[in-house]
């Protein structure tokens, strides 16, 4: 019982031991099997007898989130936050953990700031998170300034500190999309502290296969196949990195050649895509749930996937939809009116290419395509080209590179249909907080 909100009446002994066994108790369940329903019934109990365990809130929010219950968590966080008692500011901290998780990154950044304003000792690791808040809103710049000052800070403490922050910066500078040649030797720091760090050890592999040392990095794929021969992604680096040195060592290439090939890059993109979950068919499904009617109904229907397989252009595409209907570039609302071509049209336009006649005379020039992949209908195509890049191409002008690749020319249109946007630092303009 209470005499005022937020006050306890005395226990004795015997009382504050069984509160204090169910607190740790309910804790104890949570870390054992979060989705516990006696979790919020123990926490529920405590409170009612020692209302000042406002830890048990904290512990209700974790568990509503985790068992999918997030506007739940959010308010129980919230309100606790409100009270602005002990826990205020571990309530601010796992609520910047949720909004992470849910993707949003503006309310994030405030809390960091929040979190950092409130406590001015506040270590390494909150200048760290403030880092990826910055990255994640499209202040990249500054992120990584942050992180290195986190990491001097760490290097100033003991070995201990370094090391898990070496690790940490170089996660971080990978979840954030960072450009390669900032995470290789961010990897290459933490897993010579650390060797045990797997995820970076992958990483490290494929970003030494996009600085085109494929070598170096089949060294790392098999010494990460030696701890774990099940390792998919390191098979995955195993094969693409043959792909790099087969036609090397039978004189068919040169390291020059997969330069210009933009090897390197499609390697890179595959790591990244299967990781952060931005590849094609990621976008296509964020595609399909803002379509307009009227650009849905230009679509063709889909091949199946064998069809898809099989036929001359991008399969995840055709499998999507094959094709659009001939003079509806337009709904997109991109530059260029391209309306997706069918697996048909590209046999044809692909068989035009190899005769070298009319509009594709000068195509010779362009010898290193993958897939076509649209059309304007006024003879200028977007292609896929060297290093997976979206390029327009038509004969009267030079190739201009449209978007880094197809997968981020279709995220473009979720971004501008008011869709949710996967690829890190692309929603600094997302609503604060759903709550």
């Amino acid at each position: 019982m209470t005499s005022r909100a937020g006050a306890s009446t005395p226990h004795d002994d015997a009382e504050r031991r069984a509160i204090e066994h169910d607190r740790d108790l309910a804790w104890e369940l949570y870390n054992a099997q979060p989705t516990h329903p006696r979790i919020p019934e123990l926490a529920q109990s405590v409170l009612a007898r020692e209302p000042t365990f406002t830890g048990m809130i904290i512990l209700t929010a974790l568990h509503r989130e985790v068992c999918g219950e997030i506007d739940e968590a959010r308010r129980l966080l919230q309100e606790l936050m409100g009270r602005r008692d002990r826990q205020y500011l571990n309530a601010v901290k796992k609520l910047r953990d949720l909004e992470f998780s849910a993707g949003n990154y503006a309310e994030m950044r405030r809390l960091c700031e929040v979190v950092l304003r409130e406590d001015p000792e506040a270590g390494w690791l909150e200048q760290m998170e403030l880092g990826s808040a910055l990255a994640f809103t499209g202040d990249p710049e500054l992120a990584w300034e942050r992180f290195a000052a986190a990491l001097a800070t760490a290097a100033a403490l003991n070995p201990e500190e370094y090391t898990f922050a070496l690790g940490q910066r170089a996660t971080r500078l990978w979840a954030a999309m960072a450009p390669p040649e900032l995470i290789l030797p961010a990897a290459e720091a933490a897993i010579a502290a650390d060797p045990t760090e797997e995820l970076l050890g992958l990483v490290l592999g494929f970003a030494r296969l996009y600085d085109y040392r494929p070598e170096d990095a089949l060294q790392q794929f098999y010494a990460l196949l030696r701890d774990d021969p099940t390792m998919e992604m390191a098979q995955v680096g195993v094969a693409l990195t043959k792909g790099f040195l087969t036609p090397i060592e039978r004189g068919d290439a040169t390291i020059e050649r997969m330069r210009e090939l933009g090897a390197g890059e499609v390697a890179w993109k595959v790591l990244r895509d299967k990781y952060l979950s931005t590849g094609l068919k990621d976008a296509l499904a964020a595609l399909d749930e803002v379509l307009p009617a009227a650009l849905a109904a230009s679509l063709r229907a889909p091949l199946d996937p064998e069809a898809a397989a099989a036929a001359g252009g991008e399969d995840t595409l055709l499998a999507w939809h094959d094709g659009q209907q001939p003079g509806t570039g337009g709904l997109w609302g991109a530059e260029g009116d391209f309306r997706l071509l069918s697996a048909a049209e590209i046999a044809e336009t692909d068989a035009a290419i190899e005769r070298a006649t009319g509009a594709f005379t000068g195509w010779e020039s362009k010898p290193d395509y993958f897939w076509l992949i649209a059309t304007d209908d006024a003879g200028r195509y977007l292609l896929e080209a060297a290093g997976g890049r979206l390029c327009s191409w038509s004969a009267e002008g030079p190739d201009v590179e449209i978007a880094p690749s197809f997968a981020d020319w279709v995220w473009d249109r979720v971004a501008a249909l008011e869709g949710r946007d996967a690829r890190p630092g692309r929603q600094g303009s997302m609503s604060a907080s759903s709550a």
